[in-house]
């Protein structure tokens, strides 16, 4: 019922004095009594619609939910009127409450707001944490400068690692290479050092050599070079290294944990071979075991993963060796878990890492910590994005000098390089990939990342194309050089929004990272079910998001267009079956080739090592096995059987030596 109280509410039949007809009062809209009527007529039917059809959005005002029609607030709703609440999925035994995981009922009635299409959108992080419409110096009462913040260089590192930022040293800007054989991913890196790829190479493994076995495998013959490189032995590197020096920039092979150790003993091989001193190779060749629990294509135990890893880091700790070991939390949040969920991953696999480094191999923290960096992903929220990073940034710092008691501080400092989100490039009107990968990459270079590769227009069809890749390397140059951002380090510093934001998604970081703690650790969390629950619950809530329209996607559930009015097709590039083929009956011929006494001599060695524990570094034994051209699956397979594996983890084929 409308209240007597406000003069537009009145009954028609109310006489009107003299003052709301506007005769002592100026500026008053309605001064003749029909222009009145018929404003009060459509005023009715304007407020009959809301009602009929408008859908009522709680909002929420210091814990209480009110109703918003129009312009005012009704009542305050009873429990009654609110109706059941949204009630928790069950949890695994063990794994705890997951938070910052809400079930979609209770977004839509926080934080939510209604589209000009009548989407119901929230405005909230997607760790839960409501976004208000202004941010003011209330919202950092708590802040204090030189602890919370600190000048760039200075503990704890929240506005970076280098006092003069970009000025001193500009980011890589490469692009990810990997399709068809080594000589094409050559040729593909070559050409993207001719469209301005700079400081760095970036190659990514195909699901074959990822997998540790060769390609004339029976279950290879289609998958050899596809989404890849196949990069099963030193004689493929060989070629993929062909006239692109191992100096001057940063050497990058991206995959699964399994063929770090092998990946590292190539670069050691060819450097000899070469005559280069391994102290002037930079990059990184191995990646951490945990990106097979976050969607990676990993065939190989989990514990053979560690140890493998484990010895790949000791071993370029011990022979000063500067390659990284790659902590990639990209996995995780790809797979659909929120950015504080991704923090505690990202903190938690540091701690673990770092944790066994010194606890098993009898390595010094601060000398451990030359090995690993992070590899994060960075979406289109644009400064929920930054203030993930500079959080990251922070909590490393004092976990390094609280937890592991860091002397150094460099020790304090984790290199951070961004992938602009795979995720967020949809197969729909593929060309507003490109604004994406603009919005991805300004936030990566505004928040000081080491060194960057984007995602491109074509990433949900295939590999990219030359024009995809050129789009996404002129990006960045264009971030680079024409914006201005990077002239300035950590520009945004000091924004109410943004330090809020920086606080915020710390604090739910803390929270998910103590559940972890409580578990365990980050192996146990992975065993009891408690990880897999908790991306699994964040995938399903960004799938419904999007089917509700909480968060809108252009093109995917936001100004839709049939595909026929697509004007844009893209050149999608892809290997023919014949072409993987081909690579298979190439791997075959090249082994009937080789001088097989060094290649069993060298396979028996490392059998031998693996059976000692998993302490014994198998480094040693591992490069002369490559050195002497054993192939993945062949270095693998032995590993495998003095653990008590079968030799393929397929069962398909069987070890050609007497082990």
């Amino acid at each position: 019922m409308r209240s007597p109280r406000h003069a537009d509410h009145r009954p028609h039949h109310r006489k009107v004095g003299r003052r709301a007809q506007g005769e002592g009062r100026p500026g008053v809209p309605f001064p003749d009594r029909r222009r009145r009527r018929r404003h009060a007529r459509d005023r009715q039917g304007r407020l009959a619609n809301l009602r009929r059809y408008g859908r009522r959005l709680a909002q929420v005002d210091d814990g209480r939910d009110r109703m918003r029609c129009g312009p005012r607030r009704s009542k305050l709703r009873s429990r009654r009127d609110r109706g059941a609440q949204p009630v928790e999925p069950p949890r695994p035994e063990g794994a705890g409450r997951v938070p910052s995981v809400r079930h979609p009922a209770a977004l839509r009635s926080e934080g939510a707001a209604r589209s000009s299409e009548g989407a119901v959108m929230k405005y909230a992080t997607d760790y839960g944490y409501e976004i208000k419409p202004v941010y003011g110096p209330r919202d950092v009462e708590g802040l204090e400068y030189e602890r919370d913040l600190g000048d760039p260089g200075r503990f704890p590192y929240t506005r970076g690692y280098h006092a003069q930022g970009y000025r001193s040293r500009m980011w890589t800007r490469r692009m990810t290479a990997g399709l068809g054989s080594s000589r094409d991913t050559n040729a593909v890196l070559k050409k993207y050092r001719e469209m301005g790829q700079h400081g760095g190479i970036c190659v990514i493994h195909d699901r074959v050599s990822s997998s540790c076995i060769d390609a004339d495998h029976p279950l290879a013959r289609r998958e050899n070079g596809v989404l890849g490189w196949p990069g099963s032995s030193l004689a493929e590197f060989e070629e993929l290294m062909d006239d692109i020096p191992l100096t001057g920039q940063s050497i990058t092979v991206l995959g699964c944990c399994a063929p770090s150790t092998l990946r590292l003993a190539y670069v050691v091989a060819l450097a000899e071979a070469r005559g280069v001193d391994l102290a002037e190779i930079h990059g990184s060749v191995t990646e951490s075991p945990f990106g097979n629990v976050f969607g990676q294509t990993d065939v190989q135990p989990f514990d053979l993963d560690m140890k493998l890893f484990l010895d790949a880091s000791e071993y370029i700790v011990r022979n000063g060796i500067r390659m990284r070991a790659g902590l990639v939390g990209q996995h995780f949040q790809e797979s659909g878990g929120n950015n504080a969920q991704a923090l505690a991953i990202e903190l938690s696999m540091l701690k673990e890492i770092c944790g066994r480094l010194v606890a098993e191999r009898g390595l010094e923290f601060d000398d451990a910590m030359r090995v690993p960096y992070q590899l994060v992903s960075i979406g289109t929220r644009f400064f929920e994005e930054i203030a993930k990073v500079r959080a990251l940034r922070r909590m490393w710092a004092k976990m390094a000098k609280e937890h592991f008691g860091a002397k150094n501080e460099k020790s304090c400092q984790l290199l951070i390089a961004v992938h602009t989100s795979g995720r967020t490039m949809t197969y729909q009107q593929p060309l507003n990939n490109i604004a994406r990968c603009a919005i991805e990459t300004l936030a990566g270079a505004m928040v000081g990342c080491t060194a960057l590769d984007n995602a491109t227009l074509d990433n949900a069809y295939a590999e990219p194309s030359a024009l995809a890749a050129r789009m996404s390397l002129n990006t960045q140059h264009i971030v680079a050089v024409e914006t201005g951002v990077a002239d300035v380090v950590d520009p945004l510093a000091g924004s109410y929004f943004v330090e809020r934001l920086t606080h915020e998604v710390e604090t739910a970081a803390y929270r998910v990272l103590e559940e972890i703690d409580a578990l365990g650790g980050l192996v146990a969390a992975i065993e009891k079910g408690y990880i897999e629950t908790m991306l699994k619950r964040e995938a399903n809530l960004k799938f419904q998001e999007l089917n509700s329209k909480e968060r809108l996607v252009v093109g995917v559930n936001h100004l839709v267009i049939p595909p026929e009015e697509e004007m844009f097709q893209v050149p999608v590039q892809a290997i023919e079956v014949s072409d993987a083929e081909a690579i298979a009956k190439r791997m075959a011929d090249w082994k009937k080739t080789r001088d097989m006494a060094p290649i069993e001599a060298s396979v028996r060695r490392l059998h031998a090592d693996a059976e000692k524990g998993d302490r014994f570094n198998l480094m040693p034994a591992i490069i002369d096995a490559v050195k002497a051209y054993a192939t993945a699956g062949e270095i693998m397979g032995a590993i495998r059987l003095a653990r008590g594996l079968s030799y393929d983890p397929f069962k398909l084929i069987r070890c050609p030596y007497e082990l």
